[in-house]
């Protein structure tokens, strides 16, 4: 039969969605270069030659009967939708994947005063006084504060002070030295952990706050690093490092200003050529040196100043050079896990933890047993955030948290659906940020296949070697926030071994073939964990003593050792004379960062009381007329014993 004008207009209709779809797909498909490029151009021409047929089909289709056109409909609409779903299935992944790099970072500034304060409003600030700090590299501390200053016109009714350090601001808003200050919006992750402040949240509220969106290369140009991101169009075909952030925050999206504290680092190399991987858990209390602050703390406050100062921070003590970061939100990994269906782990003991939200009530603790199980998310994040009945704290913790990792990775070559690997995706792009591109997040594609060809018949994914850093826990006295914090000195020699390894696995560092090995097929063989042998004594700093209630002579001998010199005041005291009463340094300081003297205040030899006893009276004519001499004569006898110091002695009968 002859096409009719509605026919046509169908047909017409179908065949330029046809078209479209086409477009499309072939559009998605260009889109994830580095994976299979040779089958993506062939794929785009086998559709594209399906579409000229479907073309030509319609050709044929005239001018037979009308279920010739009704059978050509229907396969064109179900072309249509396959060139769609296809289409969409391709894009949707490249968008996931391209999302993981996020391009911009929101940042919120707030207006900060205590609970009890009587300020409720920005009104009611006439008058007060308002800290801020003079970072210029802050974008949330200052550029932002800055822009509620002037939104507000906060310096023309009230006083702007400032601060070079945050600690000591947010010392003085809790001693209310100030009325407010104004600092980033994430203040509760950064201080809940030093003690004193545990509880800011509850003793803060914030009264105003800017949230404002910035692109990474502005970021840059605020702060004055350099964009961390190298090779931006080179596939991953190099042995590289990256570094694993693990950000402990109650929301699963990771598209804000997360810094707060570096709950988790783990620095991991990988050699593609080889499938080998190290990685090294870095315990949050590492006392190391801190760039931005100038001296040494513990290496969590490093994400006070944002992922570029951790880099710099770990690249600093390691000398290993950084070439890409992942930021991990710890909920998204709840999601993620349970989109595999769980990981297997040999969990190494027994515990409770508190869940997802930190509920710590009975009925919401997470409990595991020791040994091999089927973890869920909640219990996965259970287990890498547990370290209060761990006997080694955060390094344990950092063991376990690896062994999360290594689950994960084992139980990605179980994926069985393209659904359950979208899913996946989207968790990881809303959950994480990453400085790796789109292109080399690709080409990781070609990797995961060959790991896949090759551990089939293997438990673990990859071949992790885990590195363990040594160290000892001291007390120092911290100069910001006048607290003694538990840090953790890492032992130098077990940090050497670690060094070797990773540049051994980058390559940097030639390896030596091991002639000879001794085995007995009886015992299993394990691999021993680098750092945890062979190891000199770790060596602690020298803190000063608590000198308050020893001898000033014990004190000048131990500080003359160290060229120290001392200064002393005495004062009145009960304790025996010599024993120092209060020293002007603390006690834990670090000796190195002691300039000068030191002063003592220290109990003084009390002046003698002497005691003259009283002279019986006598009758005796003798001595009556002596006594009557001696008072009435105007002029005393050179040998006559002067009065007596103390006037409570000079009495008279």
């Amino acid at each position: 039969m002859k096409e009719n004008k509605k026919i046509k207009i169908v047909l017409t209709i179908l065949q330029i969605l046809c078209f479209f779809s086409f477009v499309y797909i072939a559009y998605s498909i260009y889109l994830i270069d580095g994976i299979e490029t040779e089958l993506r151009y062939i794929g785009i021409g086998v559709l594209f030659i399906l579409n000229i047929g479907v073309l030509f089909l319609r050709k044929i289709t005239q001018k037979r009967k009308i279920l010739s056109y009704i059978m050509y409909i229907i396969l064109v609409v179900l072309f249509i939708i396959v060139q769609l779903g296809l289409g969409y299935f391709v894009y949707k992944t490249y968008s996931s994947i391209n999302s993981i790099n996020k391009t911009s970072i929101t940042y919120s500034s707030a207006l900060v005063v205590l609970s009890d304060s009587n300020v409720k409003a920005v009104d009611a600030l006439k008058g007060k006084e308002i800290g801020i700090v003079t970072d210029k590299t802050s974008i949330d501390g200052y550029v932002l504060a800055n822009e509620i200053i002037e939104k507000y016109k906060l310096s023309e009714i009230a006083t702007i002070v400032e601060y070079d350090d945050i600690v000591i601001m947010i010392k003085d808003l809790y001693n209310k030295n100030i009325d407010a200050v104004l600092t980033t919006k994430d203040y509760p992750a950064m201080f809940k952990s030093l003690e004193g402040y545990e509880d800011i949240e509850e003793k803060t509220k914030i009264i105003e706050e800017l949230t404002k969106k910035y692109k990474k290369d502005e970021i840059a140009e605020i702060t004055g690093d350099e964009m961390i991101n190298y090779n931006k169009s080179a596939s991953i075909t190099e042995p590289f490092t990256v570094l694993l952030m693990g950000i402990d925050s109650t929301s699963e999206t990771l598209n804000k200003n997360a810094t707060g504290n570096g709950d988790a680092l783990m620095l991991v190399t990988f050699n593609p050529k080889t499938l080998n991987a190290t990685i090294m858990s870095i315990p949050r209390d590492s006392f190391v040196y801190i760039p931005n602050m100038g001296t040494e703390n513990k290496i969590t406050h490093a994400a006070w100043g944002g992922t570029s100062h951790m880099i710099k921070t770990i690249e600093g003590f390691t000398g290993i050079d950084i070439n890409y970061y992942v930021k991990i939100n710890f909920q998204g990994v709840i999601k993620l896990v349970n989109l595999l269906g769980g990981i297997t782990v040999d969990v190494p003991m027994e515990f409770c933890e508190s869940n997802a939200y930190r509920q710590t009530s009975a009925n919401k603790l997470i409990c595991l047993k020791e040994g091999v199980q089927t973890l869920t998310g909640e219990q996965a994040l259970a287990l890498a955030r547990h370290r209060k009945t761990l006997l080694t704290g955060d390094l344990q913790r950092g063991t376990n948290q690896q062994l999360v990792v290594q689950g994960i990775l084992n139980q990605a070559k179980n994926i069985k659906s393209a659904n359950q690997a979208l899913s996946m995706l989207d968790t990881m792009s809303k959950s994480m940020d990453t400085n790796f591109t789109t292109k080399q997040l690709l080409s990781f594609y070609d990797i995961f296949k060959v790991i896949l060809d090759t551990s089939s018949n293997q438990d673990n994914l990859i071949n992790i070697q885990q590195l363990y850093l040594s160290g000892a826990n001291q007390g120092i006295y911290d100069e910001r926030t006048g607290l003694i914090l538990s840090d953790y000195i890492i032992n130098q020699s077990s940090l050497k071994q670690c060094i070797e390894a990773m540049e051994k696995n980058l390559g940097i560092e030639k390896t030596s073939l091991i002639k000879s090995m001794d085995f007995d097929i009886e015992e299993q063989f394990e691999m021993t964990t680098i750092g945890k042998s062979n190891l000199s004594a770790t060596k602690t700093y020298t803190l000063l003593p608590n000198f308050e209630g020893k001898s000033i002579t014990y004190a000048k001998s131990w500080l003359s050792s160290y060229g120290i010199s001392v200064e002393v005041e005495e004062q009145e005291s009960t304790k025996t004379a010599g024993t120092i009463i209060s020293q002007s340094l603390p006690a834990s300081k670090r000796i190195d960062l002691i300039n000068g003297s030191i002063k003592f205040v220290v109990a003084k030899e009390s002046s003698p009381i002497i005691d003259i006893p009283n002279i019986p009276s006598d009758d005796n004519e003798e001595n009556n007329e002596t006594e009557d001499n001696t008072e009435t004569s105007e002029t005393p006898d050179e040998e006559t014993p002067s009065e007596p110091t103390n006037p409570e002695d000079n009495t008279s009968e």
